[in-house]
């Protein structure tokens, strides 16, 4: 088997999952009745896997760490999300920041 065939075996197989789970929970979700407890953590574990690759990307490249520089970068984003500045400010800000400490040499 080739590498591009395993590729495309492997977007099938996830597509075919992702549509069994959306078709899963159109025909069950009326079907099954959650406490507001329940309801609340599946809403919050949706928002923290997105956190949690969010993480690591601005953490890692690849196996390695990904320097100083873009947690630096995240990090402005993130304070000035947090003060909700136009999303274009954070987006520049962030990158402005990273640029200048690369610069500097601080990778």
């Amino acid at each position: 088997m080739t590498q591009q065939t395993l590729w495309i075996a492997g977007i099938v197989v996830l597509a075919a999952g992702t549509f069994a789970m959306r078709m899963a929970g159109y025909r069950l979700g009326s079907r099954l009745n959650f406490s507001p407890a329940t309801q609340t953590m599946l809403s919050d574990s949706a928002t923290i896997l997105l956190l949690a690759v969010a993480a690591t990307s601005a953490l890692f490249e690849g196996h390695h760490f990904g320097g100083f520089a873009r947690v630096a970068g995240v990090g402005v984003a993130l304070f000035l999300a947090w003060r909700k500045a136009p999303l274009i400010v954070i987006i520049i800000a962030a990158a402005v920041v990273t640029a200048l400490m690369r610069w500097a040499g601080i990778a």
